[in-house]
């Protein structure tokens, strides 16, 4: 039966339809029909030009996936539940095991050969995750760009976990940066020649485990840590958090000696101080100085030349705050880097810079050049 209706069609599916129209000498009717044709063998699951059976394998990858399930290898779970239980973990580290159960380390070796594996996985799975890669240097990488695009974002937050966990243990890559978006996460990772396989790689954790070390603590002494924290909440943070030597030389009426601050800081920081430059020193004292919560609030200045240090607080006894300047000036003079120090009420202001003697000033003007409290506890 031939059916004939008056149709509209837009030049540009006209232009569409040009090699059926040029096989067809022109024929619109023709052209159309074997169009549709083609189309119809598309849908019927032929064999495309790259001659993969693209219903047949979505077909496959189902049925693999309920057979798992029926083998409680997998289980089903609502998105909006899965999002919630990692919303719950974020900061966290996935273990390396877990990442071994998604990919053999004894058989993927090289990164093409993992961004293969990673991205059949992926339509196994059904994750609809595209993986990615770009690397330079040979035969192994100096670098690489990790590229994880669509699916969950936050699904993909934990697949790019996974993966960046086994190119810096088994490729020795370690990260070095991390960008998301909502459709996009990129990792940057740099080759590190020395890695202990016994530890978590350093710019992994950076990036992927901030609340790593915080979790484990609270595991250790879970009692500890709930009874502290109830405490700073009820006191609104009202509270010092103080090294036990500061506090005893702070209780006899004494100062921590420079070299006492120095070593303090040194483990703090992790290294010897002379490898770090002011900039980095200035950081590090403003967390020190936050978490001790002697103080209110901190502004610094990094800036090479102006680098600088306001340290705000809310105490009113004249004899307090000649022993805080006192105090941080320790610390300071600890590091070797030549300052001055200006006061006010509610504010001690460290300048450093080149020809600088340890100085301190008042709002009345200088005090002395090596300032001493001007008193007796």
């Amino acid at each position: 039966m031939i059916v004939r209706k008056n149709i509209s069609i837009d030049q540009c599916y006209i232009d569409k339809l040009k090699p059926f129209l040029d096989k067809n000498n022109g024929n619109l009717s023709a052209a159309i029909r074997d169009s549709i044709e083609i189309a119809s063998q598309a849908l019927d699951g032929k064999k495309n030009e790259r001659g993969e059976n693209d219903s047949s394998n979505a077909l496959k990858n189902a049925e693999s996936r309920n057979q798992m399930v029926e083998k409680e290898e997998f289980l089903l779970i609502h998105h909006t539940m899965l999002e919630w239980f990692i919303n719950k973990t974020s900061g966290l580290l996935i273990e390396e095991s877990n990442v071994y159960e998604l990919i053999n380390p004894y058989t993927i070796k090289k990164i093409p050969e993992f961004v293969s594996y990673v991205n059949a996985l992926n339509d196994r799975m059904g994750w609809k995750i595209k993986v990615d890669a770009e690397c330079t240097g040979s035969p192994e990488p100096e670098t690489a760009i990790l590229t994880l695009s669509n699916g969950n974002s936050y699904f993909r937050e934990v697949i790019a976990q996974s993966f960046a966990l086994y190119l810096s243990k088994q490729m020795k890559l370690d990260v070095q940066g991390l960008f998301n978006k909502s459709n996009v996460t990129k990792i940057y990772f740099k080759r590190v020649e020395f890695l202990d396989y016994e530890k978590i790689p350093k710019g992994f954790e950076e990036h992927f485990g901030a609340m790593e070390g915080a979790f484990r603590e609270i595991q250790k002494r879970p009692e500890f840590w709930k009874n502290l924290i109830k405490t700073y909440r009820e006191q609104n943070y009202q509270r010092l958090s103080m090294n036990k030597k500061v506090f005893e030389a702070f209780v006899s009426g004494n100062l921590p000696s420079v070299d006492d601050m120095a070593r303090e800081f040194e483990l703090l920081a992790g290294k010897p101080q002379e490898t770090f430059t002011l900039a980095e020193h200035i950081m590090i004292f403003k967390e020190l100085y936050l978490t001790d919560s002697i103080g209110s609030d901190i502004e610094v200045c990094t800036e090479k030349g102006s680098e600088c240090i306001k340290l705000i607080h809310d105490f009113t006894d004249r004899k307090v705050c000649e022993y805080l300047i006192q105090y941080y000036s320790n610390i300071f003079t600890s590091i070797g880097y030549l300052f001055t120090v200006t006061s006010s009420p509610h504010m001690i202001v460290f300048e450093f810079g080149k020809n600088m003697g340890i100085n301190h000033f008042s709002e009345s003007g200088l005090v002395n050049s090596k300032y001493e409290p001007s008193f007796t506890p």
